[in-house]
């Protein structure tokens, strides 16, 4: 989960244009204090005393994602979540760079427990190989993160 984190981490600061003074990271932290920081002045981030996150207290708004299975998997795997409410739920799928690869979405969902199929195939339906996948499941205004591997 530390690694997780850390590449989250990094996607966001690679993301953003380090040319401007004005970038800056914002963290939110439990207490609900937020502190800023120039991404200009980050040298390293580094993640202490970690022991794990409970992931049924990740849910806000609605929104509550659980592992897929099975993982790792070789043909298709089942991702599952459940919702309050009716609403429309989508299901991004990055290769282990970052790049979105697949789009699944459910436009119709029920509240409650639903599952999302995964075949293994990107946006033009070819196949992908073997390794590490990140899903980002979204649902109105909340956003859950998950890892998936994928063996021959």
């Amino acid at each position: 989960m530390k690694y997780f984190l850390i590449l989250v981490i990094f996607i966001i600061i690679s993301s953003l244009q380090l040319k401007s003074q004005s970038d800056t990271l914002v963290i939110t932290l439990m207490d609900g204090q937020h502190e800023k920081i120039a991404v200009s002045q980050i040298q390293k981030i580094q993640f202490e005393n970690i022991v794990g996150i409970e992931k049924e207290k990740l849910s806000v708004k609605g929104l509550l994602l659980k592992d897929n299975h099975p993982n790792p998997f070789r043909e298709q795997t089942s991702i599952e979540f459940e919702i309050a409410s009716y609403g429309t739920v989508e299901v991004l799928i990055y290769d282990n760079s970052g790049n979105q690869i697949q789009k699944l979405e459910c436009s119709n969902c029920r509240a409650g427990k639903n599952t999302i199929q995964w075949n293994c195939t990107d946006k033009n339906n070819n196949r992908v190989q073997s390794g590490v996948y990140y899903y980002e499941v979204r649902f109105s205004d909340e956003i859950q993160f998950r890892k998936m591997i994928i063996i021959k």
